[in-house]
């Protein structure tokens, strides 16, 4: 019994261990890179540190010996980087977009120079990502705010994403069931992809579909992942569903909506008596 109860009490550590990494790593970006001189040669050793422009976050990290950087467990948001190095100017990148579970690539070009000096830069990240195998699409901000939403339900554009090929929202014994069928999903009366609502599962539990998401106002983005995405996503193979919702920044801000729908504006065809005043 006390060898059992050990045995147990490890599983639970080690699973509370693990648990954090898998949720900050579904609702944070990733910023990496490599540090060169203007000849090509590596920078080893290069001051490399990324920070949000919105709230004043910063984390540093130094190139490896190959002049290779990587910083993580980033919020998604607006970034710039600033990469110093001996005997090189120090180099501004602005302009960098990090999305939810995305792997930006920027590479940095140092000039030889005094530290003291600084060049600025232009973000100029790879449209296509080179850094992970993932296939998928990120619905921005100003998607979710400029394009029309069926009862203001994010899960709406779905249908915007490549491989998608059902999205329906129903009421199912009293409560909201979001099913989505991705490159040829199977649908047994049970669902096949994965939701997740900042980090955490957002499944019901009685046919494993979507549970509802908060209203457009309080979500950021949301990724929709179809093929070859990373191990830490288990349970369904059908696809992977990242919904994240807005944060705090060092502004104040808010948001005031109306939203009223019913029979009384809908259009009207006249000729049926079922329309007729």
């Amino acid at each position: 019994m006390g060898r059992k109860l050990f045995q147990c009490l490890l599983v639970a550590v080690l699973g509370l261990l693990v648990s954090p990494v898998g949720r900050a790593q579904s609702t944070t970006a990733t910023v990496l890179g490599t540090v060169t001189d203007k000849t090509g040669a590596i920078v080893a050793g290069a001051k490399v540190t990324a920070r949000n422009t919105e709230t004043n976050l910063s984390r540093t990290v130094a190139a490896n010996d190959q002049g290779e950087y990587r910083i993580e467990f980033l919020p998604v948001g607006s970034y710039e980087l600033e990469v110093s190095g001996a005997g090189f100017k120090k180099a501004v990148v602005r302009g960098i977009v990090l999305q939810v579970t995305a792997e930006a690539r920027a590479n940095v070009q140092l000039e030889v120079g005094d530290i003291a000096e600084s060049v600025s830069v232009s973000s100029e990240i790879p449209l296509v990502n080179t850094s992970t195998p993932e296939l998928g699409r990120t619905i921005e901000n100003a998607e979710i705010v400029n394009l029309p939403l069926v009862n203001r339900n994010v899960y709406a554009l779905l249908d915007i994403t490549p491989g998608v090929q059902r999205n329906d929202n129903s009421i199912v014994l009293g409560y909201p069931e979001q099913r989505t069928q991705i490159n040829g999903g199977t649908d047994g009366g049970a669902g096949s992809v994965n939701y997740y609502l900042d980090g955490g599962s957002n499944m019901a539990g009685l046919r494993n579909t979507g549970n509802a998401t908060p209203n457009p106002d309080a979500v950021e983005e949301f990724r929709v992942q179809t093929n070859s995405y990373n191990a830490e996503y288990g349970r369904f193979a059908g696809g992977v569903i990242n919904v994240l919702t807005k944060s705090g920044t060092n502004q104040f801000h808010g948001s005031l909506f109306e939203f009223w729908r019913n029979n009384a504006i809908n259009a009207h065809d006249w000729n049926n008596p079922a329309d007729s005043p």
